[in-house]
Order: C-alpha cells, then structure tokens, then sequence
C-alpha cells in the first residue's frame, strides 16, 4: 500500500471551496495526503486546477471544480458534479470568503455589504444545504465552516463590520446545523483563526499591520495556512466524533488577550 492509501482518510471523499490557495490549498494537500479524495473548488477553473494539479503531484487524486458559492444553481451543479467524480461527498470544508478592504460601520454601501455577506454567509449556507442529502445518503458526514477571530471579537484586529458579522453568523449558523444533523451521523464545527498568512491577507497587510498583529498575539507570530490545517483535519477524522456544534480558536492566543 502507498502512504496515502494507509491514511487516516483512506477512502473518504472531502470537498474544499475557496481551494485556489491559502488555507484551503494546504487542506486539500494534508488531506490527499492521508488518503483522501479530493475534489476542489474555485470561482476560477484556473486556481482550482492548480490545487489539484498540485495534489496530483504529490501522489493524491483530486478533480477541479468551477462554482460561484454565492449562487444556488452553481452550487447544486457543482456537488452533483463532485458526488459522481468521488462517488460521494463526506467531508465538507467551506473555505471561500474574504473582503477587499477595510471601511468603517459609516463608510459600508449597500451594495459592498451584500456582497461580502453572500460570499461569507450565504456561500457556507448554500453549500451545507445542498452536501446534507449526499452525507444522509452515507449515513455519515464531518462538516467544517471557516469562520474568524473577526467574528470573536471587535478588538481582534482591522476587519470590517460586514466580515467580522458574517463569520460570527457562520458560528451560530453551524451550531443549528450540528443539532439538527447529529441524529443523522453528521457533525458540523467551526473554526475561527487568527490573521493567517495568505496570498489575500499578505495582500492587504503593511510591514506595521503585521508588526502590530504580531505583537497582539502571545505565540509571536502570524499563522501560517498549516497552523489551521491541523485543526480542520482532526475535526474531520474519527478522533472528533463525539465533537459537533463547537467553535475552535485557532490565533496563537490573541482572542484571550482582546
């Protein structure tokens, strides 16, 4: 057998959205890694096909998937289209959102907070509706949302009202979730990192941010995307079946500072 057929997710079959880079790319690499299929997803064909590519190269499977997360129909073709490539979905991780900039609570349109909602709130809704029937189906399913220290607390650092308001949304929203699925064999958890050292957050961070977010946080440092990983994958293993409904902080210590 090859290491990725011994793993602790030989056999299962994980789907990762937002899967271009960051957090959910390093996912998709740790779970083909122990043994997984994958299947990914992206708004960009292109960035989605680099995340398997690269899981290709490494020995995993893993198929590429175009979806827009915001949109119901998108969604719905997309999962039928994961399901029939991995002939099923157990393992959902929700790994799309973000934000472009920071505005203060006077400075948000209309139109910006609707946006930064369905892509960090309704995205996760519209994606854990349309994977229940494929895990009720198998009688068994690991949900896990991304969600964010901006949701945690208002002193976290920078973000936004609409993304800090969306990611403590995606909290409670998956509490309800693992309620009314556990009867069914599905756990549904969050986890909320810290800043996290991604192609968007390096984007937007200044040499000063990051000095100050450092400061802020007790181990020293930012997280890098494999200091979340971790987290994700035990959520999804077998060692957390007896753990639904919870938010796990994942910031280096920065949330009992704040």
């Amino acid at each position: 057998m090859t290491s990725h057929e011994q793993g602790r997710f030989a056999g299962r079959t994980v789907l990762i959205t937002g899967a271009g880079g960051g957090i959910a790319r390093a996912c998709a690499l740790r779970f083909a890694a122990e043994g997984a299929i994958v299947s990914v997803t992206d708004i960009n064909m292109d960035a989605a096909q680099a995340t398997a590519d690269a899981v290709r190269d490494t020995g995993g499977t893993a198929y590429a998937f175009v979806a827009d997360v915001t949109d119901r129909t998108s969604v719905d073709t997309m999962m039928a289209e994961a399901a029939d490539a991995m002939g099923g979905i157990g393992v959902l991780v929700t790994c799309a959102g973000g934000y472009t900039s920071y505005a203060r609570f006077d400075e948000i349109e209309d139109e910006d907070w609707d946006r930064v909602l369905d892509l960090n709130l309704r995205s996760v809704f519209l994606c854990c509706t349309a994977v229940l029937p494929y895990m009720k189906k198998g009688g068994w399913g690991r949900i896990v949302n991304l969600g964010s220290l901006a949701g945690r607390s208002t002193s976290a650092g920078s973000s936004p009202v609409h993304y800090a308001s969306a990611k403590a949304a995606v909290s409670m929203m998956t509490q309800y979730l693992a309620k009314d699925m556990a009867p069914m064999g599905i756990t549904a958890n969050t986890v909320a990192p810290g800043t996290t050292r991604t192609a968007r957050v390096n984007a937007l961070l200044t040499p000063e941010k990051e000095d100050t977010f450092s400061k802020m946080t007790p181990v020293g440092r930012l997280a890098e995307p494999e200091d979340i990983v971790g987290v994700i994958t035990f959520l999804a293993s077998d060692d957390a079946r007896y753990v639904t409904g919870t938010t796990i902080d994942v910031n280096g210590g920065r949330l009992m500072l704040v």
